[in-house]
């Protein structure tokens, strides 16, 4: 059986219309797209083998059972008023696609145990501080890593091979699990904040909950839990330049912009000369891109899972298979994911009980079976 829900799943992963697709395959017509979509008609062989040849896909993913879409869990989107739903949409099933192939595997082992809670009543700053706490980090110190802490605290990170402009990241919780979707092409200061943004959401809110307000506290979270406002008072100069906050950016992780916003909350400096240094940040062409080096940080988990299920590397061909992906889109997405050698040279103390290793080392397969 073929499931016309699996065709608009590739449709939309790839931002195409019902009319745009019928152009790409030959003898499919707009009409008969929406009625297969719909199950109410049965795709040909031909049709079925070549959306699966342009989409990334085997023709034995379209026909597996749908899963359901994230979207279902009311994810928080970080986004600009400008991002378009079909952009979303083209998330929202990527993260889909990457998270059924997550959960099919981690259900072949036992995986970390959530430990980060909700805390809707505290204050975004009170909730950063028990958070880093939760990450194994003190309060004085820069964050030598992210996205690995995170993980270890049973947040699944997912890595998606695309890129949306206007979209960095979004969350939810499924099935009361934390889940934190990161997009491609983000600087690494900009990719961190956006997952502690985003952590910030699953944290202080409510799945339903939007606005400004909602927006504001979860950049709070997030400045307070990367940047830390009494510690950051030490090493900020008593007159802040560009070139000064560039050096303390590679300390602490995060952006020059987000600096200036530090160094006004500290008042050394006011809302003109903070004014005038975003002005000179936009006259350099640094909106996006800034000096000063923040290493890109991968997720782990999703990439160990498919070591241990598939063998070392992983044996792509095994991986895929199981999947139901070309040996490309494998190949592709698991390298949004930090093979061992990637991984900090410091991670976190490794949590007690039965589960993932995470650290930078690669087990054999029986130790690496515990967790």
């Amino acid at each position: 059986m073929i499931y016309g829900e699996r065709f608009r799943q590739v449709r939309e992963m790839h931002r195409l219309t019902q009319a745009g697709l019928a152009e790409q395959v030959p003898g499919l017509s707009q009409w008969r797209l929406s009625r297969i979509e719909t199950d109410r008609a049965v795709p040909d062989d031909e049709a079925t083998a070549l959306l699966a040849l342009s989409s990334g896909v085997t023709v034995d993913f379209f026909a597996r059972p749908p899963v359901p879409s994230l979207l279902a869990h009311s994810p928080q989107l970080r986004a600009r008023s400008r991002l378009t739903e079909t952009a979303k949409v083209a998330a929202m099933q990527w993260a889909r696609l990457i998270d059924e192939a997550y959960l099919n595997m981690r259900a072949q082992a036992n995986s970390l145990p959530v430990t980060v809670t909700p805390m809707p009543e505290a204050t975004p700053a009170e909730a950063a501080r028990a958070v880093r706490a939760q990450l194994g980090f003190r309060g004085d110190e820069p964050l030598p890593y992210l996205v690995l802490a995170v993980e270890r605290v049973g947040v699944t990170v997912l890595g998606l091979p695309c890129v949306i402009d206007g979209l960095d990241a979004f969350c939810a919780w499924r099935a009361g699990e934390p889940v934190i979707a990161v997009l491609s092409g983000a600087p690494g200061d900009r990719e961190r904040f956006s997952i502690a943004h985003e952590l910030g959401h699953l944290v202080l809110h409510h799945p339903r909950q939007a606005g400004r307000s909602v927006e504001l506290e979860a950049d709070e979270f997030a400045a307070e839990l990367l940047v830390p406002l009494d510690a950051v008072a030490r090493d900020m100069p008593e007159n802040p330049t560009l070139n000064s906050l560039a050096m303390l950016k590679t300390t602490w992780g995060v952006s020059i912009k987000s600096l200036v916003r530090r160094a006004r909350e500290l008042e050394l400096i006011d809302q003109d000369r903070a004014i005038t240094l975003y002005k000179q940040m936009s006259a350099r062409g640094w909106n996006r891109y800034e000096p000063g080096h923040v290493p890109y940080e991968k997720p782990r988990a999703f990439r160990k899972l498919a070591e241990i299920l598939y063998g070392p590397g992983p044996n792509v061909q095994r991986f895929a298979a199981a999947a139901g992906w070309s040996e490309k889109l494998a190949l592709d997405i698991l390298s949004h994911y930090a093979a061992a050698d990637e991984l900090p040279h410091q991670p976190p103390a490794r949590p007690s009980g039965n589960v993932v290793d995470l650290r930078p080392r690669l087990a054999d397969r029986a130790a690496a079976a515990r967790f």
